[in-house]
């Protein structure tokens, strides 16, 4: 039953609320809690590892100071003494130093000796293009640029295309830090997949760096520190939610970004609330079955048996249109009560039943006298209308061709023969069934075929509707009748009668136009209200109604003076163009 289900609905709503609740409690407090916390960590874990590269480089200051203040490297800088190369730079320097290059430039920073060397893999190294080819002028001049004269220093990191380098550049002076300078020693470490390792194992996390200038994502990252005031680390979560990240940009010698560096790690903390989460969740759930199993069994025991029992007599009641059965329920609570007014319910359905039996076979006996006078009626005018036709025929055989009244005549004729014509329409709609309706007319072939049957005389007529069809009431043909017979009787001076069609704003537009003297501004709405004009006034009051059968609407949008202009405006789905034949636009009339 359904008031059993409504009971489980109502329980699991109230143990989905109390779940909602601790869930978005834990969403709303511990979650937020954890991920701060745990943004924090990832911030920092990523700063350590800078730490260790700002370490790295005060170390590497130190090696080139020791170097760069040394009379040996002084004098050298000055006679270039192939000695001091082969007593100091040997392999085993690099690697005991843990270097990649020794730069040696003069004082307009023109390199004149250089060595590069993989201490890793104990084998020399090509001097980077950007340090050798073109002279380290750029650097120098940042130098004067931010700390002054020839004795500045500087050290940090560059990107290049070999890679990121570390490096420490230092004027070369004497062993006692006197001069003049005689040059520049410039140390560089790459900082490569096996320094990233080994930070990483520093600091215990997963670290990688990535170039500013290499990649996509590298350049995203680049845009959003630059665009950010402090500068800290950013703190981003993965999709899945299983991973953490922190990143932080790392400025080269110039100031400009020069390395991202990103650590990711496992969300632990977050994933063991998840796990709570999802524990206390299901302890939920569980006890929310319980309740509801519990629940439900006391509550059908006490009154969903009998509630059933009473769903039951109603559904026989209803399969069997048996509307004198009762349910009858014995018993003293709201259940009984329940019956007792189901069965007040029926007594009183019982009688409007009985009431509107009666009423209807009334109805039927009255409308089949008035079909038999409307039948009998009908067939008096047609008597009526062939003795009127048959007179006018004999009137016009027995006057010469050339009598003005044959003209007068002939209209009587075309009159009688339209009469006959709408008592058809009468029959038809009497007898119902497919006649009376709506079904899709071809507007060329009902067009033409009505203004064959009206006295057009030299009036033209030009249907330019192509294969339109238009569903609509059977009575279309009337509605195109009145437009052309209101033109002919009202135009005065109508010549043309034109028939067009055009889609605007998602509908169809039929347009019907003549060249007449129009219809008056005032009278634009009034013409489609019953009784408005010189005769009955039912022509277009009708036109209107007919239309608005299948939702077609008709207004009057001619200008005074030019001609009538009507717009029929047809919706999307209630015309379209049939597939029968292709032909060009139909013509009738004189």
């Amino acid at each position: 039953m359904h008031i059993r289900r409504n009971v489980i609905f109502a329980i699991l709503i109230l143990v989905l609320a109390i779940g909602t609740a601790i869930f978005a409690g834990m969403q709303l407090v511990m979650i937020p809690a954890i991920a701060q916390i745990e943004s924090r960590e990832a911030s920092e874990g990523v700063l350590r590892t800078v730490r260790i590269v700002e370490n790295d480089l005060v170390s590497l200051e130190g090696t080139a100071l020791d170097w760069s203040q040394w009379d040996d490297t002084y004098f050298f800088a000055q006679d270039r003494d192939g000695k001091y190369i082969e007593n100091n730079l040997m392999d085993k320097t690099f690697t005991s130093l843990q270097l990649n290059l020794m730069l040696y430039y003069d004082l307009n920073g023109t390199l004149f000796y250089g060595k590069g060397y993989d201490y890793l893999g104990f084998r020399e190294i090509e001097i980077p293009q950007a340090l050798a080819v073109n002279p380290a002028k750029e650097i120098l001049d940042e130098i004067h640029r931010n700390k002054g004269g020839e004795d500045a220093r500087i050290s940090g990191i560059i990107s290049l295309p070999e890679g990121l380098l570390l490096i420490s550049l230092d004027p070369i002076l004497r062993s006692d830090s006197t001069g003049p300078v005689a040059g520049y020693l410039c140390i560089g470490r790459y900082l490569g997949d096996t320094e990233v390792a080994r930070i990483a194992r520093l600091t215990s996390t997963n670290l990688s760096v990535l170039c500013a200038a290499d990649g996509e994502t590298a350049w995203d990252i680049v845009q959003e520190s630059v665009g950010r005031q402090e500068r800290s680390s950013l703190v981003s979560i993965s999709p899945d939610g299983n991973t953490i990240t922190a990143i932080t940009l790392f400025e080269d010698i110039y100031g400009m970004p020069a390395a991202v560096f990103r650590v990711e790690s496992p969300r632990v903390t977050h994933r063991i609330a998840m796990e709570s989460l999802l524990l206390s969740l299901s302890l939920i759930a569980a006890i929310g079955c319980t309740s509801v199993l519990a629940v439900i069994y006391i509550i059908d025991r006490s009154f969903l048996s009998r509630l059933s029992l009473l769903e039951a007599k109603m559904k026989e009641i209803a399969d069997t249109q048996d509307f004198s059965a009762r349910t009858r329920l014995s018993g003293d609570d709201e259940i009984s009560s329940l019956s007792a007014g189901i069965d007040h319910t029926l007594d009183a359905l019982e009688e409007h039943i009985k009431a509107e039996r009666a009423a209807r076979e009334s109805a039927r006996i009255a409308n089949e006298k008035l079909k038999l006078l409307s039948k009998i009626t009908r067939h008096d005018i047609l008597n009526q209308i062939t003795v009127i036709r048959g007179f006018a025929d004999l009137s016009r055989d027995s006057l010469p061709s050339d009598s003005p009244a044959v003209p007068f005549i002939d209209r009587i004729s075309s009159a009688s023969a339209a009469i006959e014509e709408q008592l058809a329409f009468t029959r038809e709609y009497e007898l119902g069934g497919d006649h009376a309706r709506p079904a899709w007319f071809n507007i060329r072939d009902l067009a033409t075929g009505i203004g064959r049957k009206m006295p057009l005389g030299e009036v033209d007529v030009d249907i330019d509707t192509g294969d339109l069809e238009i569903y609509s009431d059977p009575l279309l043909g009337r509605v195109i009748f009145n437009l052309i017979d209101n033109s002919l009787n009202h135009g005065e001076k109508v010549t043309r009668i034109r028939l067009t069609f055009h889609e605007e704003e998602g509908s169809g537009v039929l347009v019907y136009e003549d060249d007449g003297v129009g219809i008056p501004s005032h009278q634009k709405n009034l013409i489609f209200e019953q009784g408005f004009g010189r005769n009955r006034g039912l022509g277009l009051f009708l036109t209107r109604g007919i239309l608005s059968v299948t939702g077609i609407t008709i207004s009057e949008t001619g200008v005074p003076g030019e001609g009538a202009r009507f717009e029929i405006r047809v919706p999307k789905g209630v015309y379209r163009f049939g597939n029968a034949r292709d032909q060009g636009p139909g013509r009738t009339g004189g």
